[in-house]
């Protein structure tokens, strides 16, 4: 009678030569569809700098907000308070949109 040949070792440590496991899963044998996002290209001020226009707007909305600033607290120190008011309101208002010009938020960039 001959003896059976041992079965083989299948264990990580043993198994140097032998191909890695499958995986639970398979991969897949197409790719995805691409997003929307993906087809659309690039947004539409994403690829732009900061032109000329927009920097002369930028700066137009930044002496527009110094300005008012200044009316309002001259006018308070005048002891016009409803005009420093005013003044206070409209140099928030373009404060604010000028900001929003520097970060290429505005839509429109002359209202």
């Amino acid at each position: 009678m001959t003896a059976m040949p041992p079965e083989p070792d299948l264990s990580p440590q043993t198994s140097a030569g032998l191909p890695p496991p499958p995986s639970a899963w398979p991969e897949p044998m197409y790719a995805p569809p691409p997003s929307p996002q993906d087809l659309a290209g690039p947004r539409r001020g994403a690829s732009r700098g900061m032109n000329g226009v927009r920097i002369a707007t930028a700066v137009m909305w930044a002496a527009i907000t110094v300005i008012c600033a200044a009316g309002a607290v001259a006018e308070f120190l005048v002891g016009i308070y409803g005009g420093a008011v005013v003044c206070l309101v409209i140099a928030v208002g373009a404060g604010w949109y000028d900001y929003r010009v520097w970060k290429r938020r505005a839509r429109r960039l002359l209202l």
